[in-house]
């Protein structure tokens, strides 16, 4: 299981489709692992369903990687990666960060086969996980000039720490 105190990921596949829980805070914490998951279930041609019902926040790295893998899961015009149950919170931050339009977010619930089991955590040295951090905060930055304000002092930091 990855994460801290009640904060998880918990995954399932099944019909073609990988399907995934964030439970708690998504957090730059949890994103490797999360990333890999999402980027091998998309290799193996599968659509990927993320349930945001039981995500207490998103921190700006998971989103920044999340709108990554989105955007690169496009096939045929449809985005693979499909995102439900979006709190009012989180889907407040989508908003302020410009990422409604890219971002496929669906209301309704899906029904995933129920046979979840937590992620398991992998080791991730300092240096990926700075890169995969610099990466998300570059894609935010790119969305938008108000996002590129926003986050330019994290990339220049990031940057440094490379």
């Amino acid at each position: 299981m990855i994460g801290h105190s009640n904060n998880r990921i918990e995954v399932a596949q099944g019909n073609g489709t990988a399907y995934v829980r964030i439970i708690g805070r998504g957090t730059f914490q949890v994103v490797a692992d999360f990333r890999d998951f999402v980027k091998k279930s998309l290799s193996e041609g599968m659509g990927v369903f993320i349930d945001l019902s039981d995500c207490e926040t998103l921190d700006s790295t998971f989103i920044g990687t999340l709108v990554a893998l989105s955007m690169s899961s496009k096939k045929d015009g449809e985005n693979l990666v499909k995102i439900f149950n979006v709190s009012d919170h989180v889907k407040n931050i989508l908003t302020t960060l410009g990422l409604l339009d890219i971002l496929d977010i669906r209301d309704a619930a899906y029904g995933g086969d129920g046979q979840y089991s937590a992620l398991q955590s992998t080791v991730h040295d300092k240096v990926e996980i700075t890169e995969l951090m610099l990466d998300a905060h570059l894609t935010l930055s790119k969305i938008n000039e108000r996002n590129a304000v926003e986050f330019k002092d994290v990339v220049e930091f990031l940057r440094q720490q490379k």
